[in-house]
């Protein structure tokens, strides 16, 4: 216990609270010191029998008449004394027996039929008719904060007016679990008594943990100023749990009376801070709205930037689908230009938004550092505030592998940046892959799970479209496709159901419009759109080192030409009996396979036999 908190003094003679005239025989001294003791059961916090039985306060009265008796004085227990040692190894063991089946109930110290007692002339106060509580009952609405001490650290939740909510001092910002939290506040706010016990010296309040130098775990509520009263505190210190495990044993300071709580204390009063938060990393999104908010993702290993992708806004897509008849949302843009797999942008999105650890480790990770001018004089801001520098905390820093992270991911949501700095992946002692994770928004470090964050180990092709070719029918004026001994040229005009397709370089000129005519099957438009489809279907399978050119052997070219005047060729190179090395506008980087080139020409001849072109066939 710290030296400046108020100690816990033995047990002394009250006099306070005497009648005008000091008679020791008064209500209260009666109630505390005097008279008869009820009879109890087992010796609670007690491994050994003792001599002497322990004081205890009666919990509840014999029947309903005896109750308001027992609110003015207590009854004094009796021992007997048991001589013959057959009974007496009896009575222990059927008391071992009853503790370990019927625990609960021997220190609820109840019966269905027995009512509770409130001493309200020690400050207790009746809740209902069947529970009794150590001071009055504080709702949340009427809770100013709560202090907590134990093992772990100490902690403050209190009542922020400007956001009309409860934060953690130190946690600001961070979310917290909201059930734990209304757990908290009834722990604190709900005090039930189980049961009384009234040590008669400091040496009993050590075997429940509550002497001072036991340095006992505590919190103190403290309720909010209002027009009618100040604020009230209550200081609660946590001892010892009983045997089972299933109470705990504490004291209200100022009243030296021991009392047994149930042990749902455990998990909010006596548990750490980081426990009850809600380790959320980036800023929360209750809605679909990333969808469109989100403008940027970048990703950096080792200290280096991997890939860089951006959201186009809505002039960039009307301008993409007026060219080309698609509308691309996210264009990888460095180390290349191409466009963003959709699908493979929707997990990224899925795996940033709203990134939540599967434990808080540390919060309050960043020293807070002023800056100043050249000339000593604190540096401004544009508003005239100081200006600071956050650094992470060397320890943290290199405790969780964090000084030099392997991965940063980067995204911009509305006006918003976030930045999450990941260490190496770790692994536990089932095998299962973490990463410990800083977020700089809400001063924490956490451990997230590996596979809530599988794109960092993405390779570049993972986050392309993975398609060569992706452009609407209509937006196309020529295709011409080339290889060692075949030469295709088709032009094309109108659009939708008036679009018309004309060869005039394979045989002689033949025209693919409308629908086959009854004679003349697989002469329409409709087998010439399954050709192209063929071409949509040509796909990057993965990157590949550039061969040289005396190693390159060309074995087909298409020329693709746009309504809008733009034009692109499309040259394939044979780069092994699988793979064809690719490149557009003689700018190569990926293979394709080497089948699917074929298929494209063998579909040209089909279409020039007016055989029927099927797109999803085998190569």
């Amino acid at each position: 216990m710290a030296d400046n908190e108020e100690k816990i003094e033995e047990p002394v003679e009250n006099t306070e609270n005497a009648g005008a005239e000091g008679n020791k025989d008064s209500e209260l001294h009666s109630i505390l010191y005097g008279g008869e003791y009820s009879e109890y059961g087992e010796d609670l916090g007690s491994e050994e029998e003792t001599a002497e039985p322990k004081r205890r306060l009666k919990t509840f009265a014999d029947s309903g008449k005896e109750e308001a008796a027992e609110n003015k004085k207590l009854k004094t227990m009796t021992q007997k004394r048991v001589t013959i040692i057959s009974v007496v190894a009896a009575a222990v063991i059927a008391a071992v027996v009853l503790i370990l089946i019927f625990a609960p109930e021997i220190f609820k110290g109840a019966s269905a039929g027995e009512l509770p007692v409130a001493y309200e002339e020690l400050g207790e106060v009746r809740e209902g008719s069947r529970r009794v509580l150590i001071y009055e009952h504080l709702e949340r609405s009427r809770i100013q904060k709560i202090e907590v001490k134990n093992e772990y650290g100490a902690y403050t939740a209190y009542y922020n007016n400007e956001i009309d909510s409860f934060a953690f001092e130190g946690l600001e910002g961070t979310p917290y679990n909201e059930e734990l939290f209304a757990q908290l506040i009834v722990a604190a706010g709900f005090p039930l008594i189980s049961d009384r016990l009234m040590p008669g010296d400091r040496a009993e309040l050590s075997e429940y943990g509550l002497d001072p130098s036991d340095d006992p775990a505590y919190y103190i509520v403290t309720t909010r100023k209002t027009d009618g009263a100040e604020p009230v505190s209550y200081k609660m210190y946590i001892g010892k749990p009983s045997l089972t495990e299933d109470y705990y044993y504490c004291m209200l300071e100022g009243r030296d009376i021991v009392y047994v709580l149930e042990q749902s204390i455990r998990s909010t009063l006596l548990a750490d801070v980081k426990s009850l938060m809600t380790p959320l990393m980036t800023y929360p999104i209750s809605d679909n709205s990333y969808l469109t908010g989100i403008s940027e993702i970048q990703l950096a290993k080792n200290g280096k930037w991997f890939i860089k992708i951006h959201g186009q806004n809505d002039e960039e897509k009307v301008g993409t689908e007026e060219a080309f008849g698609v509308t691309v949302p996210f264009i990888v843009y460095d180390p290349f230009d191409y466009e963003a797999s959709a699908s493979r942008i929707t997990t990224i999105m899925g795996q940033i938004v709203n990134m939540t650890g599967s434990e808080l480790l540390e919060y309050n990770v960043y020293d807070v550092i002023m800056l100043y001018n050249d000339d000593g004089s604190p540096k401004l801001g544009e508003n005239g505030e100081q200006e600071y520098e956050y650094e992470l905390k060397e320890d943290l820093g290199e405790k969780y592998g964090l000084s030099e992270p392997a991965y940063d991911i980067y995204y911009r949501y509305q006006d918003m940046d976030m930045i999450i700095s990941l260490s190496e992946k770790k692994y536990d002692e089932n095998g299962g892959a973490y990463y410990y994770a800083l977020s700089p928004l809400y001063d924490i470090i956490t451990k997230i799970d590996a596979s809530k964050l599988s794109f960092v180990e993405w390779s570049l092709m993972d986050y392309l479209d993975k398609p060569v070719f992706n452009v609407h029918i209509d937006k196309v004026s020529e295709i011409e496709l080339t290889t060692a001994d075949k030469h295709f040229m088709f032009t094309l005009t109108g659009t939708n159901d008036d679009l018309v397709a004309v060869e005039s370089a394979y045989t002689t000129r033949t025209v693919f419009k409308g629908k086959d005519p009854a004679d003349k099957p697989n002469t329409g438009i409709r087998n010439f759109r399954k050709f192209y489809q063929t071409i949509l279907s040509l796909e990057r399978e993965d990157f590949v080192e550039e061969p040289a050119e005396s190693e390159r052997a060309l074995l087909c070219e298409m020329r693709v030409k746009f309504r809008n005047g733009e034009e692109r060729t499309y040259k394939f190179y044979s780069y092994s009996e699988r793979r064809c090395f690719m490149t557009i506008n003689d700018k190569g980087e990926f293979y394709v396979l080497r089948s699917m080139v074929k298929k494209i020409v063998d579909d040209a001849v089909r279409l020039m036999n007016y055989e029927t072109v099927d797109p999803n066939a085998e190569y």
